[in-house]
């Protein structure tokens, strides 16, 4: 049985600092990085991280990005989908051309504008504005399975009032074939949960590696993970012994520096943390904050990545070295190595959603396996 502990802000308010790296940059940058119980030091690549081992190969790979939806002002009638398109066309297309192709794309939520108050067919007229948007793309066409999950602009009623259970269900029949699972928790249970979430909280295997996907803005649990439910999934996992694990969310366990406060990271106790490192999380992917962020909390342990450029309007916090759009990319290796690479493009002179002007280069890189850092 797990002790929460009645802390959730203190959860929110742990200082970090921003581990972003050009890759072409030839020194090594230090920073300080603050736990609540630990002070360490963490030092980023010198360059673009690569494989060191001639004998390794890539396992598989793929590909995370959230954040795309364009603001209230500026949807018109002929974008159904309220998505950047500049951007997001930008994104599959590069996505579409790489090689090898990415076995998967997590869209970690945020892709339409949302917030329909109680005018549901407005939220279903976006989301299937999106999926036409998608499916007439190169990237629908490669194989690459698209996995899509719910962030605050699709599950809220409106910025100010909670889920409904109209947006889940229309969430659950439109993008559908975009969900990869369907053993998540139950209405009730340890997580106490208002609503079925077995579609929108689940988990599943590759390649030896074990994939959680979350809703966390499920009804009644608005800026919350399933802590119990994770962690009974991690459990029943060990059985197998996964070589990975990874987690999906569209709001972050811990925000990026400045972009931290009320709602803009997971409210849970801080014991959604320990759950992930308890059972040795590699990495945790989220959107939510609009900027690119990489955080490593406690030494050697769970990396926690914002990919949150896709294309909605940057942070006012973001600093010069953050302000691009574009995705992440992680290949995993046979011999354990994780590797991410952070690939972005100028935000267009002409304002976020002008058409792209520059290009796409490696901003950062590194090695997010367990215990690498």
């Amino acid at each position: 049985m797990m002790t929460f502990r009645k802390n959730s802000i203190a959860f929110a308010i742990i200082s970090m600092a921003v581990i972003l790296s050009a890759c072409n940059s030839k020194t090594k940058k230090t920073y300080t990085v603050e736990g609540s119980q630990d002070v360490h030091n963490f030092t980023t690549s010198p360059a673009t991280e690569r494989l060191t081992d001639p004998h390794d190969s890539l396992l598989y790979s793929f590909v995370t990005v959230g954040c795309n939806r364009i603001d209230k002002d500026d949807i018109t009638k002929d974008n159904p989908s309220t998505a950047n398109l500049e951007e997001i066309k930008k994104t599959f297309e590069e996505v579409a051309n790489m090689k090898p192709l990415p076995d998967y794309f997590f869209f970690t939520g945020d892709m339409v504008y949302g917030y329909a108050k109680f005018d549901t067919a407005k939220l279903a007229k976006e989301l299937t504005g999106w999926r036409t948007l998608y499916e007439s793309s190169a990237l629908a066409k490669t194989g690459i399975k698209m996995v899509a999950l719910p962030g605050n602009h699709e599950m809220l009623i409106s910025k100010k009032t909670n889920t409904g259970m109209a947006e889940e269900n229309i969430w659950n029949r439109i993008m559908s074939p975009f969900i990869y699972g369907s053993n998540g928790p139950k209405r009730g249970g340890k997580d106490s949960l208002d609503a079925d979430e077995s579609r929108l909280d689940y988990s599943f295997d590759f390649r030896g590696s074990h994939f959680i996907i979350l809703n966390t803005d499920a009804m009644g649990q608005e800026c919350k993970g399933p802590v119990y439910w994770i962690d009974d999934d991690l459990t029943s996992e060990q059985a197998k012994n996964p070589q990975h694990t990874f987690v999906f969310s569209h709001i972050p366990a811990y925000g990026a520096p400045e972009m931290n406060g009320p709602g803009e990271q997971l409210q849970n106790d801080s014991t959604f943390w320990d759950v992930l490192e308890k059972h040795h999380v590699d990495a945790m992917f989220s959107a939510h904050n609009h900027v690119y962020c990489r955080l490593l909390p406690h030494k050697g342990k769970t990396t926690m990545l914002i990919a949150g450029n896709g294309g909605s309007p940057l942070n006012e916090h973001c600093t010069d070295a953050q302000k691009f759009y574009g995705y992440t990319l992680v290949k995993v290796y046979k011999s354990g190595k994780v590797l991410c690479y952070s690939y972005g493009r100028p935000v267009p002179k002409g304002g976020y959603m002008a058409p792209v002007d520059g290009p796409t280069i490696c901003k950062d890189s590194a090695n997010i396996s367990w215990g690498a850092n």
